[in-house]
């Protein structure tokens, strides 16, 4: 499953949590709409892309190690590169990507390919959930980039639980 964005210069896309305690995203955009949803018991969950459905699974308790599937086939996975680091290493169909903190000390992520940059997923200020997604390379694969958000969600999620 291959759903790619249309061709335009710079996408916005709104993530909005789905309640004031939620870490679940509505998404809103011109090219995009859909949903994310973490499992509130694991670091597991769903998306779903303009009515399609994707599962998130993570391959074991204490893995850094988590792949995004459609009608049971690996659409991409990610990798943790540490546990003391805010990093992923993703297998896309697009090729490896890196999705990073901007600076250790702030909650902006970039998804790049090399040093090419494909996102930038970042909250609307420093305390809020709300959000935004600007997708900065036309025609990129949405299920990653939505993927690449869902983990970013997730990271949010653990420093907010940390204190």
């Amino acid at each position: 499953m291959s759903s790619t964005m249309p061709s335009q210069t710079s996408m916005t896309i709104q993530c909005l949590p789905q309640g004031i305690c939620s870490w679940n995203y509505s998404l809103v955009g011109d090219v995009l709409n859909g949903q994310t949803a973490l499992r509130s018991s694991s670091e597991q969950g769903s998306i779903v892309i303009d009515g399609v459905a994707f599962t998130v699974n993570k391959n074991g308790v204490f893995s850094g190690h988590w792949t995004l599937e459609h009608e049971g086939n690996e659409v991409a996975s990610a990798q943790k590169q540490s546990a003391f680091w805010r990093t992923f290493d993703i297998d896309a169909p697009g090729g490896p990507l890196l999705l990073a903190t901007d600076t250790p000390f702030t909650r902006c992520y970039t998804l790049r390919r090399g040093e090419e940059s494909i996102a930038t997923m970042r909250p609307d200020h420093p305390w809020t959930r709300r959000g935004k997604m600007e997708i900065l390379v036309p025609d990129w694969d949405s299920p990653t980039v939505v993927f690449s958000f869902w983990l970013v969600a997730l990271i949010w999620r653990r420093l907010a639980q940390s204190g």
